[in-house]
């Protein structure tokens, strides 16, 4: 006999689709902010990519990325760049427990004894009584957003030698430029990102998105 549970979780969310979709938005911002620490870290430290795969520093956590980057960025001679690398590094600290708080974090309602008042938040089993909740997350995101800005302009200076800020772009899954095949040259063409695109999603202090999928062809 079928089960009728077998795909139905002990417990439902608290959250309402809008919150889910910026818990999504946070968890793509949090990768591209990983992503710009890992291209920052051979360029900053001196070290070549492979010295770092040997340390196995690329697999481990964001905060130990991030205490070495902070570290090596000390002797970085470049300013302002070298400020602005220990600011990229405080923010990710300041925002590392709400974001671990909101995936690894146990979400339910939270119940206040003063107020007597039920909210949705999140809760790691080691804090308890430090719980994080849901009407946090826009501000979370907002500050995720410079936090992927800032990272993303350092690579773009200091490790792909670009010397102007420029808007959002995609990010494609294909290497160095030249790398990118024909095929996926000719349908970013046909379907490009313009910064005046009326369907463009893009307020400030949220991840910039369409409504919609491009098409797959």
């Amino acid at each position: 006999m079928k089960d009728p549970f077998e795909f139905q979780p002990g417990y439902v969310s608290p959250l309402t689709d809008k919150e889910h979709a910026t818990i999504g938005r946070i968890a793509i911002l949090w990768g591209q902010i990983e992503n710009s620490v890992d291209d920052l870290l051979p360029h900053i430290s001196g070290l070549t990519v492979a010295q770092l795969e040997a340390l196995q520093l690329f697999g481990k956590p964001m905060n130990q990325k991030i205490t070495f980057l902070k570290s090596s960025a000390k002797a970085f001679p470049h300013e302002p760049y070298k400020s602005q690398i220990i600011v990229l590094c405080t923010l990710v600290d300041e925002t590392k427990s709400s974001r671990n708080h909101v995936f690894h974090g146990m979400w339910g309602w939270r119940g206040d004894e003063k107020t007597k008042r039920v909210f949705p938040a999140a809760r790691k089993g080691e804090n308890p009584e430090a719980p994080f909740p849901a009407s946090k997350l826009p501000a979370l995101e907002k500050k995720l957003c410079k936090c992927a800005r800032l990272g993303h302009d350092l690579v773009c200076t200091l490790v792909l030698g670009q010397l102007e800020r420029h808007r959002q772009s995609r990010f494609f899954h294909h290497g160095a430029e030249g790398d990118v095949p024909e095929w996926l040259l000719q349908w970013s063409q046909r379907n490009p990102w313009p910064h005046d695109d009326p369907d463009q999603i893009s307020p400030i202090g949220q991840l910039p998105r369409r409504p919609s999928l491009y098409p797959e062809r």
